[in-house]
């Protein structure tokens, strides 16, 4: 006697489930090859999934003695393998890893995993919180260039908010530290740049943080880093730029200890500045920026003399372009200016003294009337002589020092009188503004103005008694 067993067909759920698990192979093999990040994302649920209704559907159809029962076995060693798979491989494993090494402290190995998934996962889950932990590792390993790449790839990819004062304050000190190492090694172009990138952060740090104590602790860095940018540009030949954060310093942070020593380096900035437009034939650029350099010497009470670069700004200067700058500024009203170049013509290049004079009388009785001063000696009237243009001042310096006496009209004369002696002095006729000053004083001075008629001769007298 023969049993006779009969196999069922497979149903169609059946049959549609298998469809279903032969399209997420087929569709999991194209993503792998499109996209591995979604790959090892979707893997380990995919297989899950999978794992279960193959399972159930086995032994649903194994009960039923159905045809075909066992492709469910086979789908689900298959997706048992992926889901092993993706635990053993993947940037799950990766992550895992590189979280054991962090724990560990075996920081090359964590970069290692961490860069993996970074470089060929960008698209997956673990993609952002690798880009924390390789940022955390390698500020473990004071790689502070690799940290500000990897903070701000996490900034641009929204992982990490940019705003976030952690945030902020991992950059500046990042900022800040490679500007140092670079400093320390005199690459100064690329220790003022990151200077200046960690300034701006700890600037923002106490504008938008201002009660809390990265904000107390950036300004007392921002002065320090101010200054060590201006020496940087000052090593590069920047030297407007190194002015401008010296000025900000003295400025904006006048409690720092650094002001004096800024206020004596912006003086030796313009003065480098200077020599290389006279280099260039840049000469008026460079009077312009010595005038500025001085009165900011004076303007800083620096222990630098105002002064003490003349020789060496005016040698390097023709005498005719020197002249034609004081003149420019006696036209401009700037006297004083005028007489500090005009002083250095005279010493230096008397061919000039004729062309200069006026203005230098100019200038010399301009100052002297805005001072307190003494009113000129009588100047009396003797007789006439024998000229129809001119007039005819006898002086006398009576007393024991040399004056100088300007006078200025229609034309501009400068006299030195020697102590005991007389000058007469033949000038045409005109109104003429007249000033007095001795040489071996700076508080004792004389003006005052006169109409000289032509063909007259007057005389003054400068005695002792004019200087009590």
């Amino acid at each position: 006697m023969y049993e006779y067993t009969r196999k069922n067909k497979l149903g169609l759920g059946s049959i549609l489930l298998i469809m279903l698990f032969i399209f997420s192979i087929i569709g999991l093999a194209v993503l792998f090859f499109i996209n591995k990040g979604k790959f090892w994302d979707i893997l380990p649920i995919t297989s899950i999934v999978i794992i279960i209704l193959s399972l159930i559907f086995a032994i649903f159809n194994m009960a039923r003695r159905a045809e075909g029962g066992f492709i469910f076995i086979l789908f689900f060693i298959i997706f048992l393998a992926g889901l092993v798979i993706s635990s053993i491989f993947g940037p799950f494993a990766l992550s895992r890893n590189a979280q054991k090494a962090i724990d560990s402290g075996d920081y090359s190995t964590a970069i290692d995993n961490y860069n993996e998934i970074i470089e060929n996962y960008s698209t997956g889950k673990y993609y952002g919180d690798s880009l924390k932990g390789i940022t955390a590792a390698y500020r473990k390993t004071d790689d502070h260039e690799n940290t500000v790449k990897y903070i701000n790839l996490s900034i641009e990819q929204g992982i990490i908010d940019k705003d976030a004062l952690e945030v902020k304050n991992i950059l500046a000190e990042s900022y800040a530290k490679i500007a140092q190492k670079a400093y320390d090694e005199k690459n100064y172009e690329k220790s003022a740049v990151n200077f200046v990138l960690a300034i701006n952060i700890f600037k923002e740090i106490t504008t938008e943080f201002p009660s809390s104590d990265e904000a107390f602790i950036s300004s007392y860095k921002i002065p320090d880093y101010l200054f060590k940018t201006a020496e940087s540009h000052i090593n590069t030949g920047n030297y407007l730029q190194s002015i401008d954060l010296l000025n900000e310093l003295i400025e904006q942070y006048h409690e720092s200890e650094l002001v004096s020593k800024a206020k004596k380096l912006i003086f030796e900035s313009y003065m480098k500045e200077i020599k290389a437009l006279i280099e260039d034939g840049r000469y008026k650029e460079a009077l312009d920026e010595y005038r500025l350099a001085q009165n900011i010497a004076l303007k800083n009470n620096t222990d630098v003399s105002a002064n003490i670069y003349d020789e060496s700004i005016y040698s390097k200067i023709p005498p005719d372009i020197l002249s034609e700058y004081a003149i420019s500024l006696t036209l401009d009203k700037k006297y004083e200016d005028a007489i500090h170049v005009f002083d250095y013509i005279f010493i230096n290049y008397p061919d000039s003294s004729e062309k200069i004079a006026g203005y230098y009388s100019a200038c010399k009785i301009e100052t002297i009337k805005t001072m307190t001063f003494i009113p000129l000696p009588e100047i009396i009237y003797r007789f006439n002589i024998r000229d129809e243009i001119n007039f005819q001042l006898d002086i006398s310096n009576n007393t024991g020092s040399v004056i100088n006496v300007y006078f200025y009209g229609n034309t501009g004369e400068i006299y030195k009188i020697n102590p005991k002696t007389k000058a007469e002095i033949i000038i045409s006729a005109d109104s003429y503004e007249i000033a007095v000053e001795y040489d071996d004083s700076n508080d004792i001075r004389h003006y005052g103005e006169f109409v000289f008629e032509a063909g007259k001769r007057y005389m003054q007298i400068f005695a002792p008694a004019v200087l009590e």
